[in-house]
């Protein structure tokens, strides 16, 4: 019999200082569930849809999922000028100052396989390299994983497809002249199903 402990997956943490801060963090505890629920709700999230509280908990505790924040402090707050959550004992920092403003999560076992998935930040925050950058961060979480086999997503051919094979690194299984199949079937709580 096995004695094996039931080990719980490190919180990383990737920091951005540009004219604002920015944090991309795997601690499940900052992930604010009512942004990603009307992220959900987003027609820039076609693929997905708003769901019962209770279930995007549970989702998201059999996830990992890469939450993007942005620092915004309270006005009485001072900016500290690289706030992280290492200063989470110092008076000045609050868990609370940081501001979800994107996502990216992994469907995984934490050994062997990733699907990455739910990638999305908010439109006020497109257009200033933070894709790229969480896409960097995702690629460095998947690094951590020693024995991982393959990790997937889907995307769209007209736009989707040449993002990820430029800022991920992705190939279309259908080019990599192995004789796999991607296969797929939707469920009844996918968004696909409303289309």
């Amino acid at each position: 019999m096995s004695t094996q402990q039931n080990q719980q997956p490190s919180i990383r943490e990737w920091h951005k200082d540009n004219e604002s801060a920015y944090l991309v963090s795997t601690n499940p505890k900052l992930l604010d569930h009512h942004f990603i629920n009307v992220s959900f709700a987003s027609p820039d999230m076609y693929w997905a849809k708003e769901m019962p509280l209770d279930q995007l908990a549970l989702m998201l505790e059999h996830s990992v999922t890469l939450g993007l924040f942005k620092y915004s402090p309270e006005p009485s707050s001072p900016r500290t000028p690289s706030p992280t959550l290492a200063d989470s004992d110092s008076e000045i920092y609050k868990e609370e100052d940081w501001q979800q403003i994107g996502l990216a999560r992994f469907a995984t076992d934490h050994v062997t396989f990733a699907y990455l998935t739910d990638v999305y930040i908010s439109r006020d925050h497109r257009a200033s390299g933070l894709g790229s950058w969480l896409m960097k961060c995702c690629r460095e979480w998947m690094d951590g994983l020693p024995l991982l086999r393959r990790a997937m997503l889907m995307a769209s051919e007209s736009v989707g497809k040449d993002y990820y094979t430029k800022v991920f690194g992705m190939e279309d299984v259908a080019d990599m002249g192995h004789d796999l199949v991607c296969m797929s079937k939707t469920g009844p709580g996918s968004a696909l199903n409303d289309h």
